[in-house]
């Protein structure tokens, strides 16, 4: 468009490319403007529910599956400690925890105000934010195997496999209006815009 101004009219070309640029400027504060607006919405969001996780998974630190040992000479140490699934229940409730304190102290820390910064925060939360998600509900299963599988083998072993499925379920959710946009279009479409997603 530009090109085709310039070749109209040779003697209003500087003052047609300044017009240009002023308007590509103004689309672009706007947009930036519009951005740093959605990313307040967001940052609230995200940092209400990183603390919510890292709520969920301190106090579950605490009140261990199977509870604590009340023998002599193991006093207040966890009863399930040698089981395999309390263990991973401690290393996903623990990185379940961290990465969501890690999420919500961004939050408060960051530097928002300048657009890369935006993009790069906005990035990176989101991608603690899936791990925290998937080591809570990681620890949420353990917890229950630990406390289940001596008596009810299989009653464990289907909520393990469902809260295994629920993250899967829930990316799949989040993206189809895109997968079912690429299935429409077929597999040769390329687009910049859809592989970001």
């Amino acid at each position: 468009v530009l090109m085709l101004m310039l070749k109209a009219d040779a003697q209003n070309a500087t003052s047609l490319y300044n017009l240009h640029g002023k308007a590509k400027q103004q689309a672009i504060d706007a947009g930036r403007k519009d951005a740093k607006s959605l990313t307040k919405t967001y940052t609230t969001n995200i940092s209400l529910v990183a603390i919510l996780i890292t709520t969920i998974t301190f106090a579950a630190a605490f009140t261990l599956p199977g509870g604590y040992s009340s023998v002599d000479g193991s006093e207040g140490l966890p009863i399930m400690s040698q089981k395999i699934a309390f263990q991973a229940f401690l290393i996903s409730d623990t990185l379940a925890m961290c990465s969501s304190f890690a999420v919500a102290f961004i939050c408060v820390i960051a530097r928002w105000e300048d657009y890369e910064f935006l993009i790069y925060y906005t990035s990176f939360t989101k991608k603690l934010m899936w791990f925290a998600y998937v080591a809570t509900t990681t620890a949420f299963s353990t917890g229950l195997y630990t406390v289940l599988a001596l008596r009810l083998h299989w009653l464990a072993t289907a909520i393990s496999v469902l809260v295994a499925l629920l993250p899967i379920l829930t990316k799949l959710l989040g993206e189809w209006p895109v997968l079912k946009l690429r299935f429409r279009l077929g597999k040769t479409f390329n687009s910049d815009l859809l592989d970001m997603v």
